[in-house]
């Protein structure tokens, strides 16, 4: 609870730069002030603060009455640069936060049906992405890699209902989760679930809320909830590199269960500044989808994935020419040896020696598979590949040039010279050759593990967002319909993306540094405290009878005591 009779000017002044450097207020401000009518007594500028100023105390909470708490807790300095004249009610913060919401949703002409353009111009996710992210400093240049994910929000109103066989209402192309826990048995309350606009079903009195799966934690399986999914786009390293806090570069809001693709294109889409995304590492939720839909949009904005394969992508299928077939989605020539072809994938709980050994069998794959050559063309998604044997990873009788190379270092195919093989040929792969597990790094090859490893990085920001700078749970916010909730979430990503810049990086909004000095991440804390002596069990002591003074045993340690071990 806060105690303090005012709002301190750190705090104070860290509010208010989140909402100057978001950029936001200026044009809501232009585009909401009506020229007829009564003025709006509390100004957008004092407003949106209070909004950043409630997200910075409340530890990953916005309620629109705490709100009004920090509101009467400013002091006449900090109202009067606010341009506060009037105290500020709960009325008032309630309907700037639906006047927003209007806002930003299409509207139709009561007279003609003509459907008419947002009144603001900025919608629901440039909002989040610039709130959340314009207090970064410039010189944090955003990565030219970024991680992909989405993270579960719960409603804060109960459920009513639940679907036929308990099984959640989500897109029918969504990734499938068979491994979910389903939910006891309940009867549904009379009227629920209802029909949302959307053609999906409403299980609470929150209109956008919808279905979807909870990610399973501490060793507990995937659950279903009803809410939102936050989509999160999070600084990562390059390869090699290590010490990239996992700063929020892009957000969006979209009902849990809704079609991934669309709130994955708008993240990418609200990137601004700093250098292009070149590489991708999304969440199976995304990849999983179809080619049409996820894969060629990303691949024709100049980025290439690095994915992990759900079972159903692990398939053999025929090759587009005689002698080759794909596997893991690579393309490799039919003289794979058969105890390459069936491989297990990842798990969690895998110890570091049993990760390598895996990915020191996916590593045999790569002399028989085909290779990228040159650059792809982007808009027609094609890509050309070489055979193993123009590369030099196979000896082929039928290529005389890789015949000359160390049968002890490279195997030789079992291929007949003058025969017909695909071992020293050229392919040329199109949009419809299982264009959605393709990749330029074999799947499972310790290459692969290595570059897909740092999507920890989008996980990381899950748990800033929930655990280690905030605790973003249930009942964090309590308003209705995604924009409304997207607005407060907005503001509650930026005060851990403060957070992290103050502990990583030492930049404080309240005293923000030179632009020309360079700021370098704090070295990475010590992930645990350890025992910094051994275990030595504490000897039992025997009770003395009554009236006699406690005697000191000078006897043998007992058998049932543990001594250190040195």
């Amino acid at each position: 609870m806060i105690t303090e009779r005012c709002v301190s000017a750190e705090t104070f002044v860290r509010g208010l730069a989140v909402v100057n450097a978001s950029g936001v207020e200026p044009v809501i401000q232009a585009e909401m002030t009506s020229r007829t009518g009564r003025r709006r007594v509390q100004p957008w500028r004092a407003i949106l603060t209070v909004l950043a100023i409630t997200a910075l105390e409340g530890n990953g909470s916005l309620l629109l009455s705490r709100a009004m708490g920090v509101a009467e807790r400013l002091s006449d300095a900090q109202r009067a640069s606010l341009s506060m004249t009037k105290p500020m009610t709960y009325a008032q913060i309630e309907s700037a936060v639906a006047d927003l919401d209007a806002a930003m949703t299409e509207r139709v002409h009561p007279l003609t049906g003509e459907v008419l353009p947002p009144r603001l111009s900025i919608d629901l996710t440039a909002f989040m992405t610039r709130v959340a992210t314009g207090l970064i400093p410039p010189q944090i240049a955003r990565t030219s890699t970024l991680s992909l994910d989405s993270t579960d929000y719960e409603t804060h109103y109960r459920r009513r209902s639940w679907k036929h066989h308990m099984k959640p209402d989500v897109v029918a192309t969504a990734l499938p989760e068979d491994d979910f826990e389903p939910a006891k048995a309940t009867v549904n309350e009379p009227g629920w679930p209802r029909a949302g606009d959307d053609g999906r079903l409403q299980h609470s009195v929150d209109p956008d809320a919808r279905d979807g799966y909870r990610a399973g934690k501490n060793k507990s399986r995937k659950g279903v909830f009803v809410g939102w999914d936050i989509h999160l786009a999070v600084d990562t390293p390059a390869l090699g590199e290590r010490g990239c806090p996992p700063l929020v570069r892009a957000a969006s809001l979209a009902p849990a269960g809704s079609d991934k693709a669309t709130a994955g294109r708008a993240v990418l889409d609200a990137l601004d500044g700093g250098p292009a995304c070149t590489a991708l590492l999304a969440d199976r939720g995304y990849t999983y989808l179809d080619s049409q839909r996820w894969a060629l949009p990303i691949h024709r904005l100049g980025i290439d994935q690095v994915i992990d394969l759900h079972t159903s992508q692990r398939k053999t299928r025929p090759g587009p020419i005689p002698g080759t077939f794909y596997l893991d989605g690579g393309l490799f020539v039919t003289h794979l040896p058969k105890r390459l072809h069936d491989l297990s994938a990842f798990s969690l709980g895998m110890t570091a020696e049993q990760t390598d050994t895996l990915c020191a069998t996916y590593d045999e794959r790569a002399p028989y598979a085909f290779t990228p050559l040159g650059k792809p063309d982007r808009e027609r998604g094609t890509q050309r590949y070489r055979g193993p044997a123009l590369t030099g990873r196979v000896r082929c009788p039928n290529t005389p040039a890789s015949m000359r190379l160390d049968p002890a270092k490279r195997p030789t195919t079992p291929c007949v010279e003058g025969e017909p093989c695909a071992c020293g040929t050229t392919v040329t792969l199109g949009p419809d050759d299982y264009f959605a597990t393709r990749q330029r790094l074999l799947y499972g090859t310790t290459a692969w593990k290595a570059s897909y490893g740092r999507r920890s990085a989008v996980e990381s920001a899950n748990a800033n967002l929930k655990v280690h700078h905030a605790e973003l749970r249930r009942g964090s916010t309590r308003v209705m319909g995604t924009r409304r909730t997207g607005i407060l979430l907005a503001f509650i990503l930026a005060a851990v993306n403060a957070s992290v810049l103050l502990s990583r990086y030492g930049y404080d909004l309240a005293a923000p540094t030179d632009a020309s000095e360079p700021l370098t991440p704090k070295p990475t804390p010590r992930p645990a405290r350890h025992r910094s002596r051994d275990f030595a069990r504490r000897p039992k002591r025997r009770k003395q009878p009554p009236g006699r003074a406690p005697t000191r045993s000078t006897s043998p340690a007992r058998p049932d005591s543990f001594e250190p071990i040195t």
